[in-house]
């Protein structure tokens, strides 16, 4: 009887270890752990919930990459840029390629190459110059007419945009002044400039609109047709160099797929086409 009890007592012992063992937390399955991702977008996109074309995107990367904790701020695009360049976010949304932004963020590139893998593009597309009805300002594909330095003559550009030295020249008289897309727009409804530099899909939203269908107008072809990709700080890319490339092949992915082509046509074209291709 003795050598029984000893002997359970030993298998309680026994069992107390084994069942600490299975509960400890080293043991128990865990969900991955969330790896956040602090995104900068520019004001003019609008936001999340509104679903402009980069949101969207974004969206079919999050359900490629679950592990992803996406929280997004967003900023007058100048601001975005230099705080995202400064490390305080870890990628910026929708941004063209310049070398003076490439010394802050990383593009998708094999080598930090100066192009950028366009591969691993959100989509392409180039800025519209919107007007006034009317108005003797012109774009013809080629060269810009009818904009002058006097009040009310010039063409208006948030600050930031890359598209201000490429209108300068080709012949426009640009005012980049604007830290945000509101004050810009309020400034084109007031007549203080003859028209605005705005990205093509922006502006079909704005046409779609009957207010401003009735009063303004596109003039030309769309100017300087780029692609835009999602760059990562160069801090985010030291720390997390796998995870920034996986990000990159999720977005190729991503505007691969044929809901996103079909919602990126018509964003860009008011609901008219389905053939432009992002």
């Amino acid at each position: 009887m003795v050598e029984f009890k000893a002997m359970r007592q030993i298998a309680f012992l026994l069992l107390g270890l084994l069942l600490s063992l299975l509960l400890s937390p080293a043991a128990i399955a865990q969900p991955p752990a969330s790896k956040p991702l602090r995104i900068c977008a520019n004001q003019a996109i609008g936001k999340p919930d509104d679903l402009a074309s980069p949101y969207l995107l974004m969206q079919a990367v999050e359900q490629q990459l679950p592990a992803l904790s996406v929280a997004y701020t967003v900023l007058p695009w100048s601001r975005c840029l230099q705080e995202a360049a400064a490390g305080h976010f870890d990628a910026v949304l929708s941004a063209s390629h310049s070398f003076e932004r490439a010394q802050g963020l990383r593009y998708p590139s094999s080598n930090d190459a100066a192009s950028p893998d366009e591969r691993k593009r959100m989509f392409r597309i180039g800025y519209a110059l919107l007007k006034r009805k009317g108005s003797a300002l012109q774009w013809d594909g080629k060269q810009f007419s009818g904009s002058a330095s006097r009040p009310g003559f010039a063409i208006g550009a948030e600050r930031g945009y890359s598209i201000v030295q490429f209108a300068r020249d080709h012949g426009a008289v640009v005012e980049d002044r604007y830290p945000q897309m509101s004050s810009l727009l309020e400034s084109l409804k007031l007549g203080r400039i003859a028209g605005a530099l705005l990205n093509q899909e922006y502006a079909a939203q704005l046409l779609s609109e009957p207010l401003w269908a009735a009063g303004y107008e596109v003039s030309g072809p769309a100017l300087q047709t780029k692609a835009y990709f999602l760059p990562v700080s160069r801090a985010y890319f030291a720390r997390e160099p796998e995870l920034s490339q996986q990000l990159w092949d999720a977005v190729e992915k991503a505007r691969q797929q044929p809901a996103f082509q079909r919602y990126f046509s018509r964003s860009m074209s008011g609901g008219k086409r389905r053939d432009i291709q992002p």
